[in-house]
């Protein structure tokens, strides 16, 4: 009887998590990915997979964790768009839980925990959505909250008392830091899903999955470069937060007002954060800056809409052709249009400006990782607490 009663060892619980989240796995291939049919847009859950690395990277586990954390919103997210395809949320999860922990120089038990934990969270939560219906208003509505409420026990609840038993701390703290923000990081993931779905939004979701892929890749560089992940958000960043804020507000306000202030207005913020960037020698940014007053040129040259090559390409934007125009002989700054076709699986085509963006936030963020850190005992911290715990487990 008192072998029942002992509590289980890091070590143990670590073997339980793992065995429940093969077990999952395992439910969802015979259940979901055998009698699955394909799905006709890849991009999609290659986009979610990498806004699920850049959600842990950004909120999740640190450089040091020895126990895993769920993405704050990506992931729910995930499964509400792939709702009638969940063999792709179990695939987002399985993919990304173990890139994202292997881009944070995390340990590979750590790497393993989070995959099981991520798997696990995604097929209860899918099969759960599912079980409740979402055909109609009222049951889509059901299941999102039905959901949420798995999500944040499989979250903040379960990380918490990971944490906890992990670590020796008392739930109560540990479950103080764990459900900081959780239910309004949950809401901002549904928003993302319905934004996706929804066709006046979906450009602006699109935009923030092509950012997280840009962003996974200069996370990407800087690993491979030796960056760490913990020297990103370490004191002395050179990028001012509020202003920072305040010209996405106002890219936000540029989106909904007509021209030619949809373009002036960003056509302004290029040109500031150019000269700053230039000023303070922040070049990554003033790459990213030139893309964008390129962007913004030959907009403003060509009635305020992005000149685009092709019939077909232009036929597949749809209800974003309000934006965009055939290009041709007429077109002023040609050269700057959106022109490049993107490889597959990607969809859609890119302008010299585009490219200038994606190298530059690539560039900055590979450039955060690679900044010295103050101290050398800074860098090992997180190494010596996960050899402390392997010994102790």
């Amino acid at each position: 009887m008192g072998l029942f009663q002992r509590p289980l060892s890091p070590r143990s619980i670590r073997a339980c998590l793992w065995a429940a989240g093969l077990c999952a796995l395992l439910g969802a291939t015979i259940a979901w990915v055998g009698p699955a049919q394909p799905y006709q847009a890849p991009w999609a859950w290659i986009s979610f997979i990498g806004m699920c690395v850049i959600d842990d990277f950004v909120l999740g586990s640190k450089e040091g964790a020895i126990v895993s954390e769920l993405p704050k919103f990506a992931l729910l997210a995930a499964v509400i768009v792939f709702r009638r395809h969940p063999e792709l949320t179990v695939l987002v999860a399985v993919t990304a839980a173990p890139i994202g922990s292997l881009l944070k120089g995390q340990r590979w038990s750590t790497q393993v925990t989070a995959a099981a934990h991520w798997v696990l969270a995604a097929v209860v939560g899918a099969a759960a959505f599912r079980l409740v219906g979402f055909e109609d208003t009222p049951h889509f509505v059901a299941a999102t909250g039905v959901l949420m409420v798995i999500y944040y026990a499989l979250g903040p609840v379960l990380g918490a008392w990971l944490d906890a038993r992990f670590t020796g701390a008392a739930f109560a703290a540990t479950f103080a830091a764990h459900r900081r923000l959780a239910i309004p990081l949950e809401v901002g993931g549904v928003l993302l899903a319905l934004a996706w779905r929804t066709a006046w939004l979906e450009p602006a979701a699109l935009k923030v999955a092509d950012g997280a892929l840009v962003t996974v890749a200069g996370i990407f560089l800087g690993f491979v470069w030796g960056g760490r992940s913990s020297r990103v958000f370490a004191p002395g960043t050179p990028i001012p937060l509020r202003p920072l804020v305040a010209a996405g507000a106002v890219l936000l306000v540029s989106q909904a007002t007509p021209s030619p202030w949809s373009w002036l207005l960003p056509l302004g913020l290029a040109v500031v954060a150019g000269i700053w960037a230039t000023w303070r020698q922040v070049y990554p940014v003033a790459c990213g800056a030139l893309g964008a007053y390129c962007n913004e040129i030959v907009r403003a040259a060509n009635d305020g809409r992005m000149p685009v090559e092709g019939h077909g390409v232009l036929a597949a934007i749809g209800n974003r052709a309000d934006s965009y125009a055939l290009a041709g002989s007429h077109t002023n700054f040609a050269w700057l249009d959106d022109r490049f076709h993107l490889p597959p699986p990607f969809p859609g085509i890119a302008s010299a400006g585009d490219i200038l963006i994606a190298i530059g936030m690539a560039w900055f963020v590979a450039s955060l990782m690679l900044r010295p850190s103050s101290t050398a005992a800074d860098d090992d911290q997180a190494e010596v607490s996960a050899q402390a715990f392997d010994v102790a487990a």
